[in-house]
């Protein structure tokens, strides 16, 4: 591991907080725009799509040291951010009114032809220009990543899930919407792994080369080694953990955290950070509430049947 990872370690976290703030800023800058006068929306609508443009360039300079798959999910946050404002706009902005004189003049029929003709392509074009974006604003599958090397389970209950990963080439795994499912991820290589809405599942990892980014995680337990943690919205879960920069949860309670101590290839110089949580909604001086350390025989019992017992009988640790 570089020394460079740690400082590419903060800095992707400080872009996260400044990215959400200014989201965030945006996106109730646009709901404020029907509480304008209509004379100021012109005004208003450009500063807008200029904070949206700027935003973009940051996310283009955090390139850099931000994992591929969070500057996917940050662009398509600012193009969400750019479609709302242009739904705001068209809702808003007085569109303009024709008129035409009543006065009715018999056009040769080859001319009123030609109109026809004209009318029909106009009427085509705006069908298909209709369709198009109605087809842009579906929701996307996340087979669907402009990225190949990601792999995705979805939308599963009551399964096990254990695939033979790649040990040549690495991949990201994506996991939503999963349900009484135990995921083991011991084989091949791993640059990150993403979770999204799992209830009372296990999931069993090695070590990812990456980061570890959670949105929804509630009554499970999580074994990984990684670089980066970063857990979002989660509630009574284990967590046994070997960590490599200090882990971050937010929006999360009832967290239970250990070492992931019968972990493989740690290498010699590793410095574990699992005891050193970040709250990010606990600014105070004294612990957080939110989480807290396990006592050694429980990590070790958690260690123990992680290593040795089956696939099938590790959902009894969703008891503890």
């Amino acid at each position: 591991m570089t020394s460079s990872e740690p400082s590419a370690t903060k800095a992707s976290d400080k872009f996260w907080h400044e990215f959400k703030a200014e989201r965030l800023a945006i996106e109730n800058t646009i709901q404020r725009s029907a509480h304008l006068p209509k004379h100021k929306l012109a005004d208003h609508f450009q500063s807008i799509l200029q904070n949206i443009n700027n935003l973009e360039k940051q996310l283009t300079h955090a390139t850099e040291f931000i994992p591929s798959y969070d500057e996917r999910q940050y662009a398509r946050q600012i193009k969400e951010l750019g479609r709302s404002l242009d739904t705001a706009r068209a809702n808003l902005t007085p569109k303009p009114k024709f008129t035409f004189k009543s006065r009715k003049q018999k056009k040769p029929q080859q001319e009123r032809s030609a109109d026809t003709i004209a009318t029909n392509v106009t009427t085509s074009l705006i069908t298909i220009k209709s369709i198009t974006t109605d087809i842009s604003n579906l929701p996307r599958d996340e087979n669907d990543e402009d990225d190949d090397n990601v792999i995705s389970y979805s939308d599963i209950s009551d399964q096990l899930i254990e695939p033979t990963l790649s040990s040549v080439n690495p991949v990201d795994v994506s996991l939503s919407n999963l349900t009484r499912c135990t995921i083991i991820l011991k084989s091949g290589q791993i640059s990150a792994l993403h979770i999204k809405n799992l209830s009372q599942c296990v999931v069993v990892c090695s070590t990812i080369r990456g980061s570890v980014l959670m949105y929804g995680f509630t009554r499970s337990v999580i074994a990984v080694g990684c670089h980066q943690f970063r857990m979002h919205d989660a509630r009574t879960v284990h967590v046994l953990l070997n960590v490599s920069s200090r882990p971050i949860i937010e929006d999360s309670n009832d967290i239970y955290v250990g070492p992931y101590s019968l972990l493989l290839n740690i290498p010699d110089n590793n410095i574990n950070y699992y005891d050193q949580m970040e709250d990010f909604n606990w600014l105070k001086k004294q612990a957080s509430p939110n989480w807290r350390v396990m006592n050694k025989p429980e990590a070790d019992e958690f260690n123990r049947s992680i290593t040795d017992d089956p696939p099938s009988e590790l959902s009894r640790l969703l008891c503890n």
